[in-house]
């Protein structure tokens, strides 16, 4: 009841309080004289809606938007070790990197531990997203409207605690202003409907413009617009060609000077000529006149001479360039490529791409989402990166007997030995198994000791009389 409660509470907490007016030397009171927020920048309908229209700007941006949305999510909170209550680790929080926060895991784990949460509200929210969209399609959306304009809003639904539940993502041109600390609302604008939504209740992500770090975001989309009006051009001309550019081959005309002939005579000529040379199999047939004609006739346009494939190529690849986005990624082979190449595209691309976006992503969320719902929750992603596979059979052919029977089979893709079985390590000679690498105990027989060979004869020559006056015959 208490995280009810207290979940509702923070619900109502928006980004501007009472006394955001009055902060930084009354300087908000400028950047919004009005109190009014920004509007959305000039053509952003156009920028988001050219996803469905331009190929190179869809295959770009939908690659990227499907590896996003394709990575998990983990929440997970901190507890002590003595007190085994929950606490908050600040620092771990506003790490901005996977690594930096594996470190400090490593130095909370003598004073805490870390517990993961599988079943939470918001893990609700992130998979499954509305109640017309999958969790997987509303992150998907998300990243387009952060590429392609820069900025992201989420309508948050939430239950009857007041936990938000759901998401819905709203197109940056459907937001026509944002809040300012006097007016703290949306002012949405879409078809027929109007109206105005409390901030608290819209979650703004953006990409900040450094001309305007307070206003509207800016994407990729908008600094490529020249670049993709251009393509879309070359494209329009191309078509264009195949439908002879609004003009004829040729213009038939009398051949005599001065001679012109009437509306009737030309018509009748026009159908006469249609009549026998258009269709496939009247393509070739020859012409025969009883009076003389001129024919002029027009150069076709060589779309060689214009370059338009190479124009094209050109702008694909610049496109794909500033996107970051390797060629293999995209299913383009280079000659001379291998297979390490493609493994090294697979890097930068989740590395330099992927990985940038789901930290941008996961800081708004971890500041603007996660108190809504509990501040001790640490908000964290599955790295795309994939695990280095050779390093790490170097780092085992250099140390066999480190990984377990198990930890071997699981890097072929084999099940674990049931009963416990793998839990041994192979030693180098690599026949023996055991289960830790103490020391074996290991007790020595004693040594039998040298023999009394005076006392042995004594004894031989004790028996030989005995048996020579009879005594040990009758055994």
């Amino acid at each position: 009841m208490r995280g009810r409660v207290a979940a509702a509470l923070k619900a109502v907490v928006g980004i501007f309080d009472e006394g955001s007016a009055t902060q930084a030397h009354g300087l908000l009171r400028g950047i919004w004289p009005g109190g009014i927020g920004d509007a959305p920048t000039a053509g952003a309908r156009e920028r988001v809606g050219a996803f469905a229209d331009l190929p190179w700007l869809h295959a770009l941006a939908d690659k990227v938007a499907s590896s996003f949305a394709a990575v998990d999510w983990t929440l997970a909170y901190p507890r002590g070790r003595a007190s085994r209550r929950p606490e908050r680790a600040k620092a771990l929080q506003r790490a901005r990197s996977a690594a930096d926060r594996r470190v400090l895991w490593k130095r909370l784990a003598p004073e805490a531990e870390m517990v993961e949460v599988r079943e939470h509200p918001m893990l609700d929210l992130l998979d499954g997203g509305n109640a017309m969209m999958t969790g997987l399609a509303v992150r998907y959306v998300t990243s387009l409207h952060l590429d392609l304009e820069g900025e992201a809003f989420w309508l948050k639904e939430r239950n009857g605690a007041g936990a938000p539940v759901a998401a819905w993502p709203l197109p940056p041109d459907w937001v026509r202003s944002t809040p300012t600390p006097s007016a703290p609302a949306y002012r949405m604008s879409f078809r027929g409907w109007q109206g105005s939504i409390p901030e608290t209740e819209v979650l703004w992500l953006p990409r900040h413009n450094p001309s305007n770090p307070y206003g509207r975001g800016t994407g990729l989309g908008r600094a490529l617009a020249d670049e993709l009006e251009t393509d879309e051009y070359a494209a329009k001309t191309t078509r264009q060609s195949f439908l002879n550019m609004n003009r004829p081959d040729f213009i038939v005309s009398p051949g005599e000077d001065g001679r012109v002939w009437g509306e009737p005579e030309r018509r009748r000529l026009q159908e006469d000529w249609n009549q026998q040379h258009e269709g496939f199999w009247r393509a070739f047939r020859g012409r025969f006149s009883s009076q003389k004609l001129a024919v002029h006739e027009f150069t076709p346009t060589d779309m060689r001479h214009m370059q338009m494939v190479q124009l094209r190529e050109w702008h694909a690849e610049q496109l794909r360039k500033i996107w970051g986005v390797p060629p293999e990624i995209m299913g383009i082979v280079e000659p001379g490529a291998s297979r390490a190449t493609a493994k090294l595209a697979s890097y930068i691309f989740a590395r330099w791409v992927l990985v940038p976006r789901l930290e941008a992503f996961r800081a708004l969320l971890q500041e603007r989402l996660v108190p809504e719902y509990d501040d001790r929750l640490v908000l964290d992603y599955v790295s795309p990166v994939e695990e280095d596979d050779d390093y790490a059979l170097e780092v085992g052919t250099a140390a066999p007997w480190a990984p377990t029977v198990d930890e071997w089979r699981a890097r072929g893709g084999l099940p674990p030995l049931p009963d416990g079985r793998g839990e041994r390590h192979v030693l180098p000679p690599g026949v023996r198994a055991v289960a830790d690498f103490e020391p074996e105990v290991i007790i020595p027989f004693p040594a039998p000791a040298e023999p009394d060979m005076a006392a042995l004869l004594a004894a031989d020559e004790r028996r030989v009389l005995r048996w020579l006056a009879g005594t040990d015959r009758a055994r």
